[in-house]
């Protein structure tokens, strides 16, 4: 008996060995046929960006002085023939904004008093408007979370109330008449199925039209977006209003019923679970009335910190203007004779209007290349130019001497550079050309950024836990690109700060694709 027993148990440890050599090789097989992914941590600091072009060395021309915003004239400092030195001053502007700027601040007014009265509308303390300013909100899974809790408690209150209401009902030792109250109930829940239709059928239209405006989550919404789903926004609420109202009705029906069926008993029992009925319709009634609020506070949240936000962007967008403004003093940037003035003191001129014509002084020498309107705001005239790729390591400086519209292409601009040294007619050179750096709160390489029929996204790698150790998978995280450089991009989206992104793979990935770390 004793052998037999040995035998079984050696027969069981071959059997659990084999099964766990089997799952390990099984295990290891299968990790090594996964994709191979490198990541990188998601990462917050500063962006300089850069304007690169090449050109070929020319012999320099008269150099046309220009302004990139509409401003008035308010004194002219030089005269036809003058000579002027680099740094001299020509003429000098009137003190005042640039159209986009004072645009940008009309705008930052009106978000401003947008939030000051929906601030006061929502009737929230000091101590939450803080909160909200300072980004202390719940986040989105800690609402739902306390909106479930309070959901649980209503639907324990309700099968509390519908237990008693039962235990009335089995007690019950007279017949009445409850025909009145049980048709009211009916009509009460007709009622709240038709007002529930009716809110899926505005909530669907909504979403239509979300997808219409071509609208997706996260995505800060124009004027003019939000003005066209203000309807369905306004139609949406109304119909949750409705079904509020419709669930009341229906619930005050019933509890007339109950209370109808009750009154006909004169038991001390009856009395008793009478008693009983009223604390349980009070507590349902609190705690549906609880959940009402937090929604409403979340939503006003929600709001609220969306209003806040605009703010802070359009703050940004004024800084970067400010930033980008015309100084009042307008200087020549090179030697030379004033050759032309085509305007005059108290003349309001427009971008790109040639203001003089000046002949520099000495033989020099200028480079050319075309750049996009965006990058043309990024520069002006004075900006030190870096040559990239000197390879013979000539003594060759650049600056940006004027930009000006692209005579053949009205979406261009022509970037002019003076350059000097070691430089030669028919000279080719890449020059490089930086704007003053900015923070963000997320930054990923660019090859990082990926794109498809939906937009920009990221993949990251998000772990698992099971009992043969980790598994990891491929997740997709939309963004939009608020700046690059060469090699790295900022980005804004719904991420975290913590997430690890993937840079580089062994062969193509998708979404929710289990995947192998590099370093394992």
């Amino acid at each position: 008996m004793s052998d037999r027993k040995d035998k079984i148990k050696n027969i069981a440890i071959i059997f659990l060995s084999i099964m766990l050599v089997l799952t390990f090789f099984s295990n290891s097989i299968m990790n090594y046929s996964l994709v191979e992914v490198s990541t990188q941590y998601v990462y917050g600091g500063s962006i300089t960006t850069k304007v690169r072009g090449s050109g070929t060395v020319e012999a320099a021309e008269g150099y046309s002085v220009m302004i990139k915003d509409t401003r008035k004239i308010e004194t002219m400092k030089v005269k036809t023939g003058a000579e002027v030195e680099e740094g001299d001053v020509l003429f000098v502007l009137e003190e005042s904004d640039s159209p986009d700027l004072e645009t940008a601040k009309k705008s930052l007014k009106t978000a401003e008093d947008a939030y000051q009265v929906a601030v006061l509308d929502s009737g929230i303390s000091l101590e939450q408007r803080a909160n909200i300013e300072a980004g202390k909100v719940g986040t989105l899974n800690d609402r739902q979370k306390m909106l479930l809790d309070t959901q649980a408690t209503i639907d324990a209150a309700q099968a509390n109330y519908d237990a008693i209401s039962a235990k009335i009902a089995q007690i019950s030792d007279k017949t009445v008449d409850t025909s009145a109250e049980e048709r009211a109930v009916l009509d009460a829940s007709h009622e709240l199925e038709n007002a529930q239709a009716a809110l899926t059928v505005a909530q669907d239209k909504l979403d239509d039209k979300y997808a219409e405006l071509g609208i997706t989550a996260g995505s800060t919404l124009t004027e003019e977006q939000k003005n066209a789903l203000k309807p369905f926004n306004d139609s949406v609420t109304n119909a949750e209003n409705a079904v509020n109202n419709a669930k009341a009705k229906l619930s005050n029906a019933q509890y007339a019923l109950d209370v109808k069926k009750l009154d006909t008993s004169i038991s001390s029992e009856k009395a008793q679970l009478q008693s009983q009925l009223d604390a349980a319709n009070t507590e349902l009634t609190n705690a549906k009335a609880y959940y009402d609020e937090l929604k409403s506070i979340f939503n006003t949240e929600m709001e609220l910190g969306a209003k806040y936000a605009e703010i802070q962007e359009l703050k940004k967008n004024i800084a970067k203007l400010q930033s980008e403004a015309v100084d009042v003093e307008v200087k020549s940037p090179m030697a030379g004779i004033v050759t032309t003035i085509n305007c005059y003191a108290g003349q309001t001129i427009n971008p790109e209007t040639v203001v003089m014509e000046i002949k520099p002084e000495n033989e020099a020498y200028t480079l050319q290349f075309t750049v996009s309107a965006a990058q043309a705001k990024r520069i002006k005239a004075g900006d030190p130019a870096e040559v990239m790729y000197n390879w013979y390591g000539n003594d060759v400086n650049a600056k940006v001497q004027s930009v000006r519209k692209d005579p053949m292409n009205r979406d261009s601009y022509v970037v002019i550079c003076e350059m000097s040294g070691d430089v030669s007619v028919g000279d080719s050179y890449t020059l490089s050309i930086g704007q003053q750096s900015s923070n963000y709160d997320y930054i990923v390489p660019t090859s990082c950024i990926r794109e498809d029929s939906n937009g920009k996204f990221i993949l990251i790698v998000e772990a698992k836990s099971t009992p043969l150790g980790n598994r990891y998978y491929a997740r997709r995280r939309d963004v939009e690109v608020s700046t690059s450089d060469d090699s790295q991009s900022a980005i804004v989206g719904a991420l975290e700060g913590y997430e690890y992104v993937i840079t580089t793979t062994t062969k193509p990935v998708e979404e929710n694709q289990q995947v192998r770390l590099a370093d394992e």
